[in-house]
């Protein structure tokens, strides 16, 4: 029963420590990008009206210059680029920068915490 309960617990260590590391590499906001990407990815298609939390459309504002930009970004991970450059025309310039944001994350912040050992020096 022991044993048990120690595998248990260094399994949860093991897993808690893989969180740790995916949140040092990507941070706070690589997260948020990463989680959005996935949600747009996982989307549906199908073009029915919804409820939307644009402020400019809420208003009644006929053409809020960010709406579509979602929808497009989904049409690409979808692989429908036509439709989406009919949806909005900035949806893969958009994809593109945020795609690089999530890289520049990950490099900046592994040359943070994980500095290369160097040869010949003291790791004490």
């Amino acid at each position: 029963m022991n044993s048990y309960l120690l595998n248990i617990k260094s399994f949860i260590l093991q897993q808690k420590n893989k969180i740790i590391l995916f949140y040092k590499l990507f941070s706070f906001e690589g997260i948020v990008w990463f989680v959005s990407l996935i949600y747009l990815a996982t989307l549906s298609n199908n073009i029915e009206q919804h409820f939307t939390f644009c402020p400019l459309s809420n208003l009644g504002f006929e053409h809020c210059p960010g709406c579509g930009l979602g929808k497009s970004v989904s049409l690409i991970l979808h692989g429908h680029f036509i439709e989406s450059f009919d949806f909005h025309w900035l949806g893969i310039p958009a994809l593109i920068i945020i795609l690089f944001r999530i890289f520049q994350l990950i490099r900046n912040n592994s040359k943070l915490y994980f500095k290369p050992i160097k040869k010949g020096e003291n790791h004490a």
